[in-house]
């Protein structure tokens, strides 16, 4: 049975009062969105995502995989033997049909109306209603429902195109994932195959060019690069193993809000900013009505990636969103091939500045408070309903602060 890392943690005042007396010293980074391999990501497994966390010095991080909680109790146990402080959080990805259907985009620079959408500080142990169970397994029902149809496309495309090559739901799922297949998945077992079966770069080229029906554009002997070639010829839309996506698998932006509600989590939405076509949305354009959008639905948390976005321009969207009250976080992400580094940093791996760190700092501790919190059952930075609770930020602030020090002053007496 699961045990709350806070049960062993004084009441806010007295825990105040410690800290007052053992106060923090020195800087702390953290990175409260990385996805494992329960969703996809660059990590092998999570004990590598918290080694990584660990050995290049971040002491607050947070898992954030697509529509499942199932790895929270190895990454608590593996932060716990790490000294890191853990963050519960989850992503899904909701679908706006008006703003679909009337082409504006929010934070998904290719697809009008889908809306990725994080929530932070959720309940640990896991204690999910059953319609929040019902929920998750649709969801997923749906994706790989999706996800076998992918598969199937691909197999009848390599018929043709590379005799003899076959992919396989279950292997995939068996030998890659802790569960969920995704597109990702896909690529990544077609790139490997074909390394294996064409090994040399010249043969390599040949094949990819009758895979295609046309040359390849990367560095075909780069497996981060070929997967992402591989996805994006092959299973993106308007290509020949595209499958279009159930609405099943998507939420309304209310119905993902109150998703995390049901979780005792923080409504959280992921800005894209910049992003991958360095250019802003439609619905971000502009951060002042970005803000008034979020607070008009009771979402009073935001977070950045901080690597897809100028330095400069990620100032801006932070000093607005801090005048409008929102809190902020910031991550990584870790769900590509690719393996970055474990503290977020902005475009170019230029350093965050003493302000940003700051911003994303208290955002940790105000969230590190709400796990807390609620988890005695007070009142956190929004109630069940979304709204902002009567208790001010600054005083979560504190409360987180004195949280995470504790934490990770005392870590090895608590509960696994």
């Amino acid at each position: 049975m699961s045990s709350s890392i806070f049960k062993c943690l004084p009441v806010p005042d007295e825990l105040l009062g410690w800290v007052a007396e053992h106060p923090l010293r020195g800087s702390i980074s953290t990175n409260l969105h990385i996805h494992t391999p329960y969703s996809f990501s660059g990590f092998t497994d999570i004990r590598e995502a918290v080694r990584l966390a660990l050995e290049q010095g971040v002491s607050v991080l947070g898992i954030s995989d697509f529509n499942t909680t199932e790895g929270y109790k190895s990454f608590t146990d593996e932060c716990q033997r790490a000294g890191i402080f853990p963050v519960y959080c989850i992503e899904t990805i909701a679908l706006s049909v008006e703003a679909q259907r009337s082409g504006i985009r929010w934070n998904d620079p290719s697809n009008p109306g889908r809306i990725y959408f994080c929530g932070k500080g959720l309940r640990y142990p896991v204690e999910n209603a059953q319609n929040v169970q019902d929920t998750l397994l649709r969801i997923a029902q749906a994706l790989e429902e999706r996800i076998r149809k992918m598969i199937d496309k691909v197999n009848i495309h390599l018929e043709s195109a590379m005799p003899g090559i076959q992919l396989d739901y279950d292997h995939i799922r068996d030998t890659m994932t802790e569960g969920t297949v995704r597109e990702r998945h896909i690529a990544k077992a077609l790139q490997q195959i074909i390394a294996g079966v064409f090994p040399e770069a010249k043969e390599r080229v040949n094949a990819l060019k009758g895979l295609y029906g046309k040359e390849s554009q990367t560095d075909v002997m780069d497996e981060v690069e070929l997967q992402n070639e591989l996805r994006s010829n092959l299973l993106k839309a308007g290509k020949v193993a595209f499958v279009e996506e159930d609405p099943e698998a998507y939420l309304s932006l209310d119905e993902a809000k109150s998703l995390i509600q049901e979780m005792a989590g923080i409504p959280c939405y992921p800005v894209l900013a910049t992003g991958t076509k360095e250019q802003l949305t439609e619905i971000e354009r502009d951060p002042e009505i970005l803000c008034d959008e979020l607070l008009q639905r009771d979402i009073h948390c935001a977070e950045f990636i901080p690597a897809r976005n100028d330095v400069n321009l990620l100032r801006d969207y932070v000093s607005v969103f801090r005048k409008n009250g929102i809190i902020l976080t910031a991550g990584t992400e870790h769900n590509t091939p690719r393996m970055e580094p474990m503290i977020p940093a902005c475009l170019g791996g230029v350093e965050l500045d003493e302000e940003l760190k700051e911003a994303f700092w208290k955002g940790a501790c105000v969230v590190a408070a709400h796990q807390y919190l609620t988890s005695i059952g007070r009142p956190g930075y929004v109630d069940a309903l979304g709204k902002r609770t009567n208790e001010e930020i600054k005083r979560l602030e504190s409360i987180g602060k004195a949280v995470i020090t504790y934490y990770l002053a005392d870590h090895s007496n608590l509960p696994t």
